[in-house]
This record gives C-alpha cells, sequence and structure tokens, in this order.
C-alpha cells in the first residue's frame, strides 16, 4: 500500500510540476526590457485568444449590462461563467451542448442557492438558504418533480419523502417546543392518515381519517397509558378506562408541509 501511495505522489508531482512549469512560463514569464507596461487599461470587453486565434476566455458585458467573465473549451464554446446580476452574483459550468451542469448564486436579501442540474430547466439537486427560515435541499426527478427533500425550518429539522405529485408522503421532523418526534404518513390528498412517535416526551400512535375518526394511543401527563377509538374527534370506545387526548399535531405539520 505504501508502495502505490508513494507512486502516486510522484506522479502527480511530475504532472504538476510539467503543467504549472509550462504555465509559469507562458503567464509569468519577464516581459522583454523594451515592453511597455501599462499602469491600466480601458475597456469595454476583453478577448483571449489561444494559438489558433479561437476565443478562450471574455471579459466582457451581458446583454442587461452586466460584467460577464467566460472561458471556453478547445472549440471556443462558452464552458463556465461568472457574472453581477442585478440582485447577486452568479457562477455557472455548462456541458458541451450548452446546457448548464452547476449553477451558484447568491442574492442581496443574504438568500444563496446551489444546483445541480440535467440541462437549464432541469434540476437534479437543489439547495437553498435563506435568512430566518433556514437551509434546504431537495433531490428531483426526471420530470423535475421534487421526490426528497430535507430541511431546518425555524430550527426544526424535517425529512420529506414525495408522491409523484411532489406532495410528502412521509415525514420526519422534531419540535423543541412541544418534544415531539413525529414520523407521519398523508395520503394523496395532502391529509395525515397515520404516524407515531413522541409527543412530549411520551409514546403517540395514531391513524385518522381526515375528521379525526380512528385509532389513538399515547401516555397520559399523568404517565397512564391510553388507547381509544374516536370519531370526529370525540372518543367512541376506550381498551384502558381512559379517554386518550387528542394530540396538537395541526403545527407540527404545518411546518411539514408549508
Amino acid at each position: 500500500m505504501k508502495a502505490i501511495h508513494i507512486v502516486a505522489i510522484i506522479a502527480i508531482s511530475f504532472v504538476t510540476g510539467m503543467f504549472g512549469g509550462t504555465f509559469s512560463e507562458r503567464v509569468f514569464a519577464n516581459p522583454k526590457a523594451e515592453t511597455k507596461i501599462h499602469d491600466h487599461i480601458l475597456a469595454r470587453a476583453f478577448n483571449l485568444v489561444d494559438e489558433k486565434s479561437k476565443i478562450r476566455a471574455s471579459i466582457a458585458f451581458s446583454g442587461d449590462g452586466q460584467p460577464m467573465l467566460c472561458v471556453g473549451d478547445e472549440t471556443g464554446k462558452p464552458r463556465g461563467f461568472l457574472s453581477c446580476a442585478v440582485d447577486g452574483p452568479i457562477f455557472a459550468l455548462v456541458d458541451k451542448a450548452g446546457e448548464s451542469n452547476v449553477f451558484l448564486k447568491a442574492n442581496d436579501d443574504g438568500s444563496s442557492m446551489m444546483a445541480l442540474m440535467k440541462d437549464a430547466n432541469h434540476a437534479r439537486l437543489m439547495m437553498r438558504y435563506s435568512p430566518g427560515r433556514g437551509p434546504g435541499m431537495v433531490l428531483f426527478d426526471d420530470d423535475n418533480v421534487g421526490k426528497a427533500a430535507v430541511a431546518i425550518i425555524e430550527g426544526q429539522p424535517t425529512f420529506a419523502v414525495n408522491q409523484p405529485n411532489g406532495k410528502p408522503a412521509i415525514t420526519m421532523s422534531y419540535d423543541p417546543k412541544r418534544k415531539a418526534s413525529l414520523l407521519g404518513f398523508l395520503n394523496s390528498r395532502n391529509e395525515a392518515k397515520a404516524g407515531f412517535g413522541l409527543m412530549n416526551d411520551k409514546p403517540l400512535l395514531f391513524a385518522y381519517r381526515p375528521d379525526d375518526t380512528g385509532l389513538l394511543f399515547n401516555i397520559q401527563r399523568d404517565g397512564r397509558p391510553a388507547l381509544g377509538l374516536l370519531t370526529e374527534g370525540r372518543p367512541e370506545w376506550s381498551a384502558t378506562g381512559t379517554v386518550p387526548q387528542m394530540p396538537a399535531l395541526d403545527g407540527i405539520l404545518d411546518q411539514v408541509l408549508r
């Protein structure tokens, strides 16, 4: 294993020295004595061309009047952009077909965004941060539908697996104020139908219809277990003689679904 590491280090050092030396000779070579060195250059555009006179890099203004730096490949196609938009700077890397692959933006309002793209209109992974709300990340399928997401919303970590329509199917979240850790299951109408976890540090299990009709199990504040059947929130039957108290789940689910 050590021999492989030594060979790898020698190879990397050789390649680095070869390309670094060539680059240094061309870019950092001392100018001839008769070469006039300008203190500054004023221009609206600047193009860097290779030995075949192909433009490989440009500094110019975009169509909307914003400064932009562009670098191209050996065919002259633009492959990277750095620009300053009206609301903040942008950095983008594109493939040979001219489609965006990596996109990074910082906004003047303090928010920022990074995306890995299939093309200019189809993201595969997107990360975003907004002040006062928190960071979030979404994974997209081939149809550009968000299928999984993880975020910290106002200090509450949340994870969601989505249905084909992009609505949550399974959510997992934690609410420190209620001492609640909840795993929930939602139907195609975005209604919570079942879930289990902890509420006020006590176990909770529920299976509801949209009108709070179904099964509920939890631990009461006095420490006694309660299992019952409810209709529209009213107890119909209790296995323990104690009517389960309805958990306040709306606040948690609102944080996840909004």
